[in-house]
């Protein structure tokens, strides 16, 4: 079985190695040593069309049809077309008002870009077609550089050289840039020894006659230039015709064209396979086996060597287990790159590893889809959000990262490191716990103090719409209209407005009654229920005023919290307010410990406000400007927090008033705060997968908090679980006192923890009600994690009791 193992080790090295160093290397051998296939070149200025393939390029379309009109070449020459597939914002627009200069050719549905190239083909009567796409700005004279190739009649189409703008600025295209340079030496080769193997979609030419039309799954840079090779055609390289592109702007954008590419590209090679034929294309087909095919291999040679590698350095070792620790160096450095992805300053030495895993990651995923039949004919550009797709490749990625770093637990099981390993997960699981619980709110505190923000504010008094979503609230409505109505604030500056989210029980009756006779209480009885984000959605676009203050129906606001709640809008960098909700619950076995953590969570609050802005508004009351609000997507379950998230995202701040106060009647039963508790984190989750309501990549101090408030907070108790597990374990392995100490503390923590509602009914103590809920809030998120990431958590939220 070793042998087996040993076979397969040596075998994918040496197929590994022989893609990346012995395919370019035997490329400057034979060049050096075979004479090169010349071009004859002559300074020919044939009719030439450039064509552009666009889908929702409003950014940059108006850049390139500038850039393209502006191109040396001799006046009635070039033509300029422009193919837009059905886009539906302005680029198609932006491309009439050339008119004249360009031919705008729009494909009124969907059909993809080789469907539209197809099309603009048969509308194009010039001898050299030109493919370009729109955020490939060429030089003046590429062009050009790219026809005068074409005086060889041997030669059937020109690749171009494409580089990158943003090659010093983003990590992502600094691995791009070194990327095609590394392409670029190879093609160079190539051309010199028989043709370069595929084209360029930013730039590339072909001679007319030569274009066959395209199946809609074909990836046409690719695909015909291979049957122009095998009508016995060459292709050429011509680094001197350049055009600047930018790049897909991170990883993970590259991550998906990659998989596009590769999927269609191997499909389109199965189509056009003579190609591979030495007979009928000879030394090509050896160029497109090593270029493309076994580059589109390589994850299933590095998986493979990796495993074998991994399992020989457990039960063989020696060098093997060298190897073996250097692929774990390796993937550490990936996984570093990965979580370093959004940022410009990812070093080189993290970024390159994760980039070589991303896009062989993408190649393995393509293959995948290839083998099923799985070939995307429409494209999207890459400065889209493709979030479905970017989604299924991080779990893929995930997926790989875990199966590899399991194989590196194995094999420090095998180098007797098997309590190092252990021993360091246990400690980094503690570190996280600590941070989040004490670290983070200590430097919050910190910088609060060195570096404090304060609030300009004034008793001010702007136009108000007090908005209150409701279902089935026959039990509280009442008091929180009587609530309502008694506010201290200018009655001719207030609105009421409650919105019954398809109320089925007394709710209707009772605000309706009071609404009859109030003409400050606007009612809006929805029959069909959405769940509370589809009503605040179908509410705030008939409010007025200037400032919306949300609020639960179960939430009683004090003497002169709205004037304290506005106030602070005085200052224009105020985006909105959160109010100081106090939660009265005393008759529960956790009334105590609930208590403890919202005073602990509103110092966090206070401190964030001091520093900037709060992670998110209490959904009981908060405030912010009417202009401000930004609708979520119909399925966001955390209302509350996406809604005044947006608010920091558009550059305002998000701040706390303490003394805003309302109270409210919490839930009343252990299960009713659980589902509550494992609802937020669920809507935590889903907003996180959503990227709504996430501060963005400026906001730097904001993100900061938002990962050490919010998304740290969700996954703690997975952390707790890890480490009760792994203290087990460390306590059977190893005779040390602490790690004695730290079970034994966890048993008893747990212990008070049950202790709590077993004596709800004789004794009430701090000593058991904090353990109990903070054991009830981490099971419950440990829930919410499960259901937001499996997508279990219904948008429409379940009433619980108020009594």
């Amino acid at each position: 079985m070793m042998g087996l193992f040993s076979g397969v080790f040596w075998g994918s090295l040496g197929v590994l190695i022989y893609i990346f160093i012995g395919y370019p290397l035997l490329l400057m051998i034979l060049s050096a040593a075979m004479p090169a296939k010349t071009v004859k070149k002559r300074p020919i200025r044939p009719r030439a069309a450039l064509i552009v393939s666009c889908y929702n390029e409003e950014a940059v379309i108006r850049e390139k049809l500038e850039n393209s009109l502006a191109l040396e070449y001799p006046k009635g020459m070039l033509e300029i077309y422009v193919v837009s597939d059905a886009s539906s914002d302005a680029t198609d627009d932006i491309v009439r008002e050339y008119a004249g200069q360009v031919t705008l050719l729009r494909q009124e549905e969907r059909w993809g870009k080789t469907a539209g190239l197809n099309r603009a083909v048969q509308a194009v009567e010039s001898e050299i077609l030109i493919f370009s796409d729109a955020n490939a700005m060429y030089r003046k004279d590429a062009i050009i550089k790219l026809v005068e190739s074409f005086a060889d009649e041997t030669v059937g189409y020109v690749v171009g050289h494409a580089r990158y703008s943003d090659g010093f600025t983003s990590a992502s295209a600094i691995n791009e840039n070194a990327y095609w340079s590394y392409e670029g030496f190879i093609k160079k080769r190539e051309s010199r020894l028989h043709s370069v193997v595929g084209g360029d979609g930013a730039i590339y030419a072909i001679r007319r006659e030569l274009y066959t039309p395209l199946l809609a799954t074909d990836i046409n840079d690719f695909v015909n230039p291979l049957q122009i090779i095998s009508q016995g055609y060459r292709g050429i390289y011509e680094p001197d015709a350049i055009c600047i592109e930018e790049t897909a702007g991170s990883f993970r954008k590259e991550i998906t064209r990659k998989k596009r590419i590769v999927t269609r590209s191997m499909m389109g090679l199965l189509r056009v396979r003579c190609v591979l034929n030495p007979f009928v294309s000879g030394l090509f087909s050896w160029q497109v086996f090593s270029h493309k095919l076994l580059r589109w291999l390589t994850p299933v040679f590095f998986y493979a060597f990796i495993a074998s590698g991994m399992v020989l350095g457990g039960v063989v070792g020696g060098y093997y287990r060298g190897v073996s620790l250097g692929v774990s160096l390796f993937l550490i450095l990936a996984s570093m790159g990965y979580l370093l992805s959004n940022k410009r300053q990812n070093p080189l030495i993290a970024s390159l590893p994760y980039y070589f895993m991303a896009m062989n990651g993408a190649s393995f995923l393509a293959i995948i889809e290839a083998m099923r039949g799985r070939v995307p004919a429409i494209w999207s550009t890459p400065r889209e959000k493709e979030r479905v797709e970017v989604l299924k490749i991080n779990r893929a990625l995930f997926l790989i990262f875990g199966t590899l770093l399991f194989f590196w637990y194995i094999l420090g099981q095998s180098l007797g490191m098997a309590h190092f390993v252990e021993l360091s997960l246990f400690w980094l699981m503690v570190g996280l716990i600590v941070y989040g619980y004490i670290g983070y709110p200590l430097v919050l505190s910190l910088l609060a103090k060195r570096f404090p923000q304060g609030v300009a504010q004034k008793e001010i008094t702007p136009r108000v719409a007090l908005l209150i979503c409701a279902f089935n609230e026959e039990a509280v409505i009442e008091e929180k209209i009587l609530n309502s109505l008694g506010i201290d604030y200018p009655r001719d500056r207030l609105t009421i407005i409650i919105a019954s989210d398809g109320s089925t029980d007394k709710t209707n009756e009772i605000v309706e009654k009071y609404a009859a006779h109030e003409p400050r209480l606007l009612f809006y009885p929805y029959p069909e229920r959405r769940g509370k984000i589809g009503t605040i959605n179908r509410t705030v676009p008939k409010i007025e005023d200037e400032i919306i203050v949300f609020s639960d129906a179960n939430t009683m606001m004090m003497e002169g919290a709205m004037k304290k709640l506005v106030r602070k809008f005085y200052d224009p960098s105020v985006g909105g307010v959160s109010a100081d909700v106090i939660l009265v619950n005393n008759e529960t076995h956790f009334g105590e410990g609930e208590s403890t953590y919202y005073q602990y969570e509103r110092w966090i609050q206070k401190n964030e406000s001091l520093t900037g802005s709060i992670v998110g508004a209490d959904g009981g009351m908060y405030a912010i400007r009417r202009e401000l609000f930004g609708a979520p997507s119909s399925n966001v379950i955390l209302d509350d927090l996406v809604i005044s998230m947006n608010v920091v995202r558009k550059g305002y701040r998000l701040v706390y008033e303490a003394a805003a106060l309302a109270y409210e009647v919490n839930v009343n039963s252990s299960q009713s705060e659980f589902l509550r508790r494992s609802r937020v984190v669920a809507g935590g989750v889903q907003v996180l997968k959503q990227r709504e309501g996430v501060p963005g990549k400026g906001q730097k101090t904001m993100l900061f908090k938002y990962l050490s408030h919010k998304v740290l907070r969700w996954i703690l108790p997975v952390c707790l679980v890890t480490i009760f597990l792994l203290n087990s374990r460390i306590v059977a392995m190893v005779d040390t006192p602490i790690y004695d100490l730290s079970l034994a503390l966890q048993v008893l923590f747990y212990l008070l923890a049950l202790m709590g509602p077993l004596l709800a009914g004789t004794m009430k103590s701090k000593i058991f009600e904090i353990p109990y809920y903070f054991c009830l809030s981490n099971s419950a998120a440990l829930y919410g994690l499960y259901k937001g990431l499996f997508d279990k958590q219904s948008v429409k939220w379940r009433k619980l009791s108020r009594r």
